[in-house]
């Protein structure tokens, strides 16, 4: 896939090679924001418009590397769950179906595997994601309650055994805390909840919680909304539970210091994502299917380490390739909405980071060069 080695595919940034991604077009001024920032009380309140400040122009990718490959086995990636970058540019990829993290150079070139398939120490049951924790520390979350730490060049340095409580997901702050997406079994009140844990997992405070599905009772909703949040520079975190179209920030303590409101126009389900959503599903959860009438506000929440927030929305662009994203600044305004490769992205010091796939269907690894036109 390249003149340095086959399995690393490179385009430098030159108008001829670029691939470029953006939004639909919208008929406003660039720069035009039309909200208001008001105070409640000690909550600052960004009251946005339905149109972005900036047309498709102010956002745009363009890919400089990609790695993968069918049948060189260092670089072929069954299922490509989470990515991480380190501090030289060091890219960790997990790959969920061979339960193992892959290191590759930034050039793309293959370092080494980290961890193997086991439930011993520095082995994967379920791993889920992984996050760097600087300056040199990378954060393996199985899901069988652990965290696993290990250093960039592989070694094995501790895990940490989580019995208190059942996660989807922990991702890391700066000071070594962890943001844990928990899951609570209650026959009366079953909930995802977001709270924040010391760096042995002892429990700091609850940040936001939603309902857990009960498809006996209400039915099963392959839309079911929950809580969806991205960990934000200062440490604090921003939030949504997906039946409003509302963001909230809680800082580094957990207080409420800002609410983002979001004016979205109702989108009707389409058949291709309930199609989507449904493969697979055993047919007695199908027969109590009950598929709501509109999409839920959003999808997904992701920040990047400037502090802008990406706002993941349901429906797609025109061939469903890729995915629309609502951009908001670190204030919280809307500025952009753009069209990225993937589902969750990771979005580091400029660069974008997302999963795609080769003509044959097999994952692959991209990265971008974010270009702002603001």
């Amino acid at each position: 896939m390249s003149n340095r080695h086959p399995c690393a595919r490179h385009a430098f940034i030159i108008a001829a090679a670029a691939i470029i991604l953006s939004g639909p077009a919208f008929p406003q001024k660039p720069g035009a924001w039309k909200g208001r920032i008001i105070k409640e009380g000690d909550i600052v309140v960004v009251k946005n418009p339905r149109k972005p400040a900036y047309g498709p122009e102010a956002f745009s990718l363009v890919e400089e590397l990609a790695i993968g490959s069918a049948t060189d086995g260092n670089y072929v990636f069954a299922s490509i769950r989470s990515i991480a970058v380190g501090g030289d540019g060091t890219i960790f990829v997990l790959d969920e179906k061979d339960k193992a993290v892959k290191s590759f150079d930034r050039e793309g070139k293959f370092l080494r595997t980290i961890g193997k398939t086991g439930e011993g120490p520095g082995e994967f049951a379920l791993p889920v994601s992984i996050s760097w924790i600087e300056p040199d520390e990378l954060a393996v979350v199985d899901a069988r309650r652990r965290v696993l730490i290990f250093k960039a060049d592989g070694r094995h340095v501790r895990d940490i055994n989580v019995s208190s409580m059942s996660f989807a997901d922990a991702r890391p702050d700066s000071k070594g805390n962890f943001y844990v997406y928990s899951i609570v079994y209650d026959q009366e009140n079953g909930r995802y909840e977001l709270r924040k844990v010391d760096a042995a997992f002892k429990d700091l405070f609850a940040v936001e919680s939603s309902p857990t599905p009960n498809s006996q009772r209400d039915g099963f909703d392959p839309f079911f909304p929950l809580v969806r949040w991205g960990v934000l520079p200062d440490d604090g975190v921003v939030c949504g539970y997906a039946v409003k179209s509302e963001l909230r920030v809680h800082d580094a303590a957990g207080k409420l210091v800002r609410k983002i409101e979001m004016d979205r126009a109702p989108v009707a389900v389409a058949k291709e994502d309930v199609e989507e959503r449904t493969e697979g599903a055993p047919p007695q959860l199908l027969e109590s299917m009950k598929v709501p009438r509109h999409y839920p506000p959003f999808r997904y929440v992701q920040t990047d380490d400037e502090g802008r927030i990406y706002v993941l929305c349901w429906e797609r662009p025109p061939g469903r390739k890729g995915y629309y994203v609502d951009i908001f600044d670190p204030e919280g305004r809307y500025i952009v909405r753009a069209a990225m490769p993937s589902v969750q992205p990771l979005i580091h010091k400029g660069l974008l980071y997302g999963v795609d796939e080769d003509d044959e269907g097999n994952p692959i690894l991209k990265r971008y060069k974010i270009v702002w036109k603001l």
